[in-house]
Order: structure tokens, then sequence, then C-alpha cells
């Protein structure tokens, strides 16, 4: 069994609250959950309304599959106008 990390710095440059940022996370977590069937969460700068730190975490025994799996999140993360990717790493352990 391997898990595969992947962290992603986002930015989010139309909020002006906490609240606003809160909604654009929780509409793109439950989009990824329900696309990906992966475990996904903000684990950095929760108290930026204008930045995000996630990390989206899956489980398979297949290492390639893990790699693909969380490159199709990031696409898809890319794809919504609402946020930013800044940076992101992946890795397996």
């Amino acid at each position: 069994m391997q898990i595969g990390i992947c962290t992603i710095q986002l930015g989010i440059p139309d909020t002006f609250s906490l609240k606003d940022k809160r909604n654009i996370c929780s509409s793109l977590f439950i989009r990824v959950r329900k696309n990906f069937n992966v475990s996904i969460a903000e684990t950095l700068k929760q108290d930026s309304y204008r930045e995000s730190v996630i990390t989206i975490v899956t489980v398979n025994t297949n290492k390639s599959h893990l790699y693909r799996t969380l490159s199709k999140v990031v696409e898809f993360i890319e794809q919504d106008k609402r946020v930013n990717i800044q940076n992101y790493t992946t890795e397996v352990l």
C-alpha cells in the first residue's frame, strides 16, 4: 500500500473576507472529493483570506496510478477560475 500526497499553494484573488474564502474552498473540496475520491483539507494559511495551502491524499497499491490521480486533481483545480495555483509538490510514500 502506498500513499500519495499533493500539497498545493493557492492564491484566491477575488476574496475580501474569510467567509468568501471558506465558500470557495468548500465548493472546491466537495467537487474534488466527488470527482476523484480523495481526501482534501486546508492545512496552512487558515487565517489568510487571499491564500490557502491545501493537501490532497490518496491511497493505492500502484505508484503510477497515484501520480496520475494527483496530476488530474491539480489539472482540475487549475480549471477553477476562482483560484490560482502558485506552487505544488507531489510525493509518494
